[in-house]
């Protein structure tokens, strides 16, 4: 029973992954071609879940309860995100220390 709820689990948040990556829209944004691979790979992965979901080949065990978990928080933070893998990815989101503002610019 476990493992069919998961299963079934895993293959709605893959879908649903693949669904908001698919139907991004850039309006504006600059393309950068190597995150745009990174999406492309990601819905690849995503919608083979699925399918390998739907014919009956991908049955995932109850130990594996960590891995939806997981996909459950990416599914959150792609949906989140707008469908934007670069808000992901973007090495300027790092968390600010204040270190500018106490030593008066970094000096």
């Amino acid at each position: 029973m476990a493992s069919e709820a998961l299963t079934f689990l895993t293959m709605v948040l893959a879908g649903v992954i693949f669904i908001r990556l698919f139907t991004y829209q850039r309006k504006g944004a600059s393309y950068r071609w190597g995150k745009s691979a990174i999406a492309v790979v990601m819905m690849i992965a995503c919608g083979r879940l699925v399918i390998q979901a739907l014919t009956g080949d991908l049955i995932v065990p109850p130990q594996f309860w960590p891995f939806v978990v997981l996909l459950a928080v990416f599914a959150m933070a792609i949906v989140r995100a707008g469908g934007n893998v670069a808000c992901l990815v973007r090495p300027d989101d790092l968390p600010w220390s204040g270190a500018d503002r106490r030593h008066g610019g970094g000096r």
